[in-house]
């Protein structure tokens, strides 16, 4: 398998196992957004109906958005239902996301695709929303890989598409910049952005400015909708945390929605081609040093 291109999930009992058990380190707290839900039941009936699954799921993973969010993603959905008929996710990590998308894919009559530098993370991510979902399970595509690959193998050749983008991948500055960037060339089949961690700040090492990029991209004159949680000065999440210096900013939304209609690229120059924002071939290659699953060096990137 190489990198760009879409892979397929795993079908054997076996393979998902083993995928399952070599994921386990990564949980850390064990977090599990829909222990925090039941305030907000009984205001949509389709977050209503994901919860009760979720519930039911028997299956070790972690979340890292609020169920606030998860709420809010299936509201933003709704509102936006009839002029979109693609969610591509970027970033899926343990497949919180991916579970609530699943579950409004049918509703909304829309397809999913997943898109990750990790493909035990978009294994993980689909086998979790196949088990909650099967139904959905048919509508979900895989791509390994980061956006801008995505946006130049994919949505410039798919381009009757209609597409939100759901990003809630690198967190570091110069990405966010690239991946909201290489949006500029599918303008033209872009609905909306949905951008998750506008909070989160840390040490000065992982430029965590998530919020200035999409400045740095649409301008000062931004025009997005907030949603998911907003935490109090006093909250313990507004402190470093022991391991990257990571917090959360009070009184800042967790997440934010760009309708394209009400927004415009200021970067990149329209001179600028897609090229300079894609991966390097040393960059793949930390990629696979990092994560060390099915990257194999046969896809042409740009040049270093």
């Amino acid at each position: 398998m190489s990198f760009g291109t879409f892979i397929e999930p795993y079908e054997s009992a076996q393979d998902i196992t083993a995928l399952r058990e070599r994921l386990q380190s990564h949980i850390g707290c064990g977090y599990r957004a829909v222990s925090a839900a039941g305030p907000l039941l009984g205001q949509n009936r389709i977050f209503d109906r994901i919860v009760e699954r979720i519930h039911t799921l028997d299956i070790d993973y972690e979340d890292q958005c609020s169920a606030q969010y998860y709420f809010d993603l299936v509201r933003t959905l709704r509102d936006f239902n009839g002029q979109f008929d693609r969610v591509v996710e970027v970033g899926v990590f343990m497949g919180g996301s991916t579970s609530y998308l699943a579950g409004c894919a049918e509703s909304f009559d829309f397809d999913i695709d997943l898109v990750d530098v990790s493909a035990s993370y978009l294994r993980f991510a689909y086998e979790r929303a196949r088990r909650l979902y099967p139904e959905a399970a048919k509508r979900m595509r895989l791509f390994h890989g980061d956006l801008p690959t995505y946006v130049r193998e994919v949505m410039l050749e798919e381009s009757d598409r209609r597409s939100i983008v759901h990003h809630d991948g690198c967190h570091e500055f110069n990405q966010v910049v690239k991946d909201m960037g290489s949006l500029y060339y599918a303008r033209q089949n872009l609905l909306a952005v949905i951008a998750q961690d506008t909070h989160l700040r840390g040490s000065a090492k992982y430029l965590n400015f998530v919020d200035m990029a999409l400045y740095a991209v649409f301008g000062l004159d931004l025009k997005f909708a907030p949603i998911g949680k907003v935490l109090s000065q006093h909250d313990p999440m507004t402190s470093p945390d022991q391991y990257h210096g990571n917090y959360f900013m009070a009184g800042v939304a967790e997440g934010v929605v760009l309708p394209m209609a009400a927004n415009n690229f200021v970067y990149p120059h329209p001179a600028h081609a897609i090229d300079h924002l894609l991966p390097t071939q040393e960059e793949i290659a930390e990629i696979h040093a990092i994560y060390g699953d099915d990257v194999v060096m046969t896809w042409t990137a740009a040049a270093a």
